[in-house]
């Protein structure tokens, strides 16, 4: 979903074997007929790694298809999805020979992160989280230092114009070193009042249909992408843009939802 054109119904991804596993050559897609690819929003994720992490996942795949006694000499992977029902995920040898087959159905499909109701959302909010963040930037320039009162709901910070508060919510954490993305409504030892707004439009007792990055705690992603996704909710929530805050002797970030911006002057 994410190196692919947005509206295929068919791609394969051709592999070379090398020393250090299978290696992805070559993606190739078929559409459903339309002249120019469905737009995608802007993700934040570099190719290169998304291709590193094909590899690594296809690797694993390998070597536990290899302890049944199925080997897999790449070949390929072929993915179909003739509707919205299913996806047929298929690993074809180099001599043609089918050697795992899979099918995701529709219900297993709505719970994956990238999907295209997701695209949808982020699309819808892209160019308005733009003017939003470009403002609030504009209006904060260099922040040196923060600090947050929880309990209070307010953000402080070390600004070249003086130091300033600011209501602003907890949107999520962003953790590096686990790859990981989580909501702040998640967390019950966070302040129900600084989160609210972002568990309401989340709605993890509703979970919405192909919108799990939504409603789930946490999930793998690249900084980037949780950025996006982010993003879309401080619109959805009607707040002035986010704040990145790297935490201090600690690996990670924090984003803030900032509910105003700083008076001028």
């Amino acid at each position: 979903m994410l190196l692919a054109p947005r509206g295929w119904s068919a791609l394969e991804l051709r592999f070379a074997y090398t020393a250090h596993g299978p290696r992805l050559q070559e993606i190739e897609t078929r559409g459903q007929g339309a002249t120019q690819p469905r737009p995608k929003p802007e993700l934040h994720v570099e190719q290169r790694h998304e291709v590193q992490r094909i590899n690594e996942g296809v690797g694993e795949l390998v070597a536990e298809l290899e302890k049944s006694g199925k080997r897999w000499r790449p070949g390929s992977i072929r993915v179909e999805r003739p509707g919205e029902d299913f996806v047929d995920w298929k690993l074809v040898s180099d001599d043609g020979s089918i050697t795992w087959f899979t099918r995701l159905t529709h219900e297993q499909l709505d719970v994956l992160i990238a999907t295209d109701a997701l695209f949808d959302v982020l699309l819808g909010t892209e160019q308005a989280f733009g003017v939003l963040q470009g403002q609030l930037e504009q209006a904060l320039g260099k922040v040196t230092r923060f600090a947050y009162d929880e309990s209070a709901g307010v953000l402080r910070l070390d600004c070249p114009s003086g130091v300033i508060e600011l209501a602003a919510d907890v949107v999520g954490q962003y953790h590096p070193d686990a790859f990981t993305w989580l909501w702040a409504w998640a967390d019950e030892a966070t302040p129900r009042k600084v989160v609210e707004r972002f568990e309401r439009l989340c709605a993890p007792d509703v979970q919405q249909e192909g919108l799990s990055a939504f409603w789930r705690p946490g999930f793998h992603c690249d900084e980037g992408f949780a950025w996006a996704v982010a993003g879309s909710a401080v619109v959805s929530t009607g707040a002035r843009g986010l704040f990145r805050a790297e935490v201090p002797d600690h690996s990670g970030a924090i984003f803030f939802a900032l509910r105003e911006l700083p008076k001028p002057g």
